[in-house]
């Protein structure tokens, strides 16, 4: 988890905003996994083993940058979340400080 995301549990919840998927059938509030369904219908993949799409991946080539040609592997789907950063704890000291500096300031008038 370097870069702050992780991998969701596919039967873990997840909720949007109503327009964030326009073309596939999702609910608002919806399990992991239905959206890993929603991409399949909309992909045309429903004949696809739906555990083969996201974890025993399915057989494929990439043509990667670092590789010189095709490459044969898997490829395979994931969720993955992260949380926003939460208000640092200075936030609140420094409001603190700058509410009791407006204070100050009115008791000297």
């Amino acid at each position: 988890m370097t870069d702050g995301f992780e991998r969701l549990n596919h039967d873990e919840v997840v909720s949007i905003e109503p327009d964030t998927f326009k073309k596939l059938e999702i609910a608002k509030t919806f399990k992991v996994r239905d959206l890993i369904t929603a991409i399949k219908e909309y992909i045309s993949a429903e004949e696809t083993i739906e555990v083969d799409l996201y974890t025993d991946g399915l057989s494929c080539e990439v043509l990667k940058f670092s590789a010189q040609g095709w490459v044969k592997g898997k490829v395979r789907l994931a969720l993955e979340f992260c949380p926003d950063d939460p208000d640092s704890p200075l936030d609140e000291i420094y409001q603190i400080h700058q509410q009791l500096k407006q204070i100050d300031q009115e008791t000297l008038w």
